[in-house]
């Protein structure tokens, strides 16, 4: 006789039934959720000055779930789970669409702006790098997912009022699930906050940029090189760093152009 046939039917029954209030009680919470949002919108009215991503609180949400997260559930199961509650309720609030360059892995694009951004949000599917920022750049409530480590060209150039403002993903974990790098894109925010990592575009004469490119700056980990780009005499850089002051003046000593171009929330290493 199995271990199923063996098992006390009445407790199964109520084992069930426990289930199904908890199911219960999720659903009834997501619908005061909803109302809770409807009386925001009231209060909040339908102005808007940017776009509502709030990638700064969406952080904070992702550490303190981490924090008190326990069991053998999956911790990027429960991620993905409130990434669509959150997107979903953004969307109520504020209608947005979401761009996703697919010139490399297609799937895994798909796949990593579908994690973070949930299946209520449109999804548009850009050739390239480039033509995300270019859509970007137009403005409204719109976010970009631009592929790290693809070979692109210097999209990073085409930022103007657009910025980074989100890295992906935010959990970091060995063979995780949806854990393809990239980096979200944003006209101005409603609600901006300081960036813990920021991002900056260095530009000018390629055996200078050779030339910080080889300095410790980017060699002891205080600075990453998220992209890059060469041309004859010229090059440009995506650089992320927590300590923009220090790149600023390598840089500005080497006789770069640098400009900031936004940036991100740490994101957390996670036990896969």
């Amino acid at each position: 006789m199995t271990a199923l046939t063996a098992a006390d039917p009445s407790r199964l029954a109520e084992l069930r039934a426990k289930i199904d209030a908890i199911d219960e009680s999720v659903h009834r919470l997501l619908m005061q959720r909803a109302m809770v949002i409807d009386e925001l919108i009231e209060v909040k009215g339908t102005a808007r000055n940017g776009a509502a991503f709030r990638p700064g609180r969406e952080a904070d949400m992702m550490r303190r779930l981490a924090q008190r997260h326990q069991g053998h559930l999956p911790l990027t199961a429960i991620e993905h789970l409130w990434r669509e509650i959150i997107s979903t309720f953004t969307a109520l609030q504020a209608p947005f669409e979401v761009a996703v360059s697919t010139t490399g892995d297609c799937v895994a694009a798909v796949e990593t702006t579908r994690f973070t951004f949930g299946f209520s949000v449109p999804l548009l599917s850009c050739a390239s790098s480039d033509d995300v920022v270019e859509w970007i750049e137009e403005g409204g409530d719109r976010l970009g997912v631009v592929m790290l480590g693809d070979k692109a060209d210097a999209w990073w150039e085409g930022l103007t009022s657009g910025q980074v403002v989100a890295r992906l993903p935010f959990f970091e974990a060995a063979d995780r699930e949806a854990g393809a790098p990239a980096l979200v894109l944003a006209p101005p925010l409603a609600d901006p906050v300081p960036f813990e990592i920021e991002c900056l575009v260095v530009s000018g004469p390629s055996r200078a940029v050779a030339t910080l490119m080889a300095s410790p700056l980017l060699g002891d980990g205080t600075a990453e090189t998220l992209g890059e780009e060469h041309w004859e005499d010229s090059s440009s850089l995506l650089i992320a760093t927590a300590d923009a002051a220090s790149l600023q003046q390598a840089a500005a000593a080497a006789g770069l152009d640098i400009r900031a171009v936004g940036g991100y929330a740490a994101p957390l290493g996670i036990d896969a």
